[in-house]
């Protein structure tokens, strides 16, 4: 008479067996490779960070972070385009991942492919849960020559963080090239006055009261941190694009993308 108890022990084992042999073997290399890519990046090495990450992507028992770190070396190398390969292999593992899809709108914003950048970044902030993502979404409505639906991503994204400066000069910025001076001057006026404002947000200031027309106030504001060098070359920098007709290529010359 068989066995009963041995058959049904045998039985679980083959189970068991199969069902290891459908899972990635592991010797740890992967969680290695992201943790020395980690220190790289952390030191500023974003180039061989990158090389780590994409070395750890192609572990069996790899996730979707490496494809998501990869992709943010890459962007940090100025290599978008490979930026945006590693972010849609996120995307193939989760097509839902808002870090993904911030990622490759991003990515397509750098290399200027704006429509597809803009559907992407659409995609990331559904729910409101990237305020980055409406932020970028109004870097590249700027840079399509649309201050005024900029705006109202610039708006949206305050919305979520109330007090970014960043995006208060963005939206100024919007303004003044959507011909609304007054409410450039007043949005800027806001980020002038904050004790939060750095050398970036007065140089951002000093154009935006440029294109508002109002150059002749500038001696009259503190833009302590900006050096009389600086000050004479952005000076000259924003009448140049202020004498633009062209909206696109004002946006285009602001610098938008990069430095947000």
């Amino acid at each position: 008479m068989p066995n009963r108890f041995a058959y049904t022990s045998l039985l679980l084992a083959s189970v068991i067996l199969a069902s290891c042999a459908n899972q990635p073997n592991s010797d740890g290399s992967y969680q290695r490779y992201m943790q020395l890519a980690g220190d790289l990046q952390q030191r500023g090495d974003a180039g061989s960070a990158a090389a780590l990450y994409e070395k750890a992507s192609q572990e069996p028992d790899a996730q979707i972070e490496a494809w998501l770190k990869l992709g943010e070396a890459r962007l940090a190398t100025g290599d978008a385009r490979a930026a945006e390969r590693a972010y849609q292999q996120a995307l193939e593992r989760n097509p839902e991942s808002v870090a993904a899809l911030l990622g490759v709108g991003t990515a397509q914003l750098h290399q200027g492919k704006l429509e597809r950048a803009i559907t992407s970044l659409t995609q990331a902030s559904a729910g409101n849960a990237s305020p980055e993502a409406f932020n970028r979404q109004g870097v590249a409505q700027m840079l399509r020559g649309q201050p005024a639906a900029a705006q109202v991503a610039f708006a949206q994204s305050l919305v979520l963080v109330p007090t970014n400066l960043d995006t208060q000069c963005n939206l100024a910025l919007a303004y003044a090239l959507g011909g609304q001076p007054q409410r450039a001057l007043q949005t800027i006026k806001a980020v002038r006055e904050s004790p939060r404002a750095q050398a970036s947000h007065q140089r951002n200031a000093l154009l935006v009261m440029v294109l508002s027309g109002r150059e002749k106030d500038l001696k009259t504001q503190n833009l302590e941190d900006i050096t009389p060098q600086q000050y004479t070359r952005l000076l000259t920098e924003a009448r140049r694009i202020k004498a633009i007709q062209d909206p696109v290529i004002q946006a285009h010359e602001l610098g938008l993308v990069g430095s947000r």
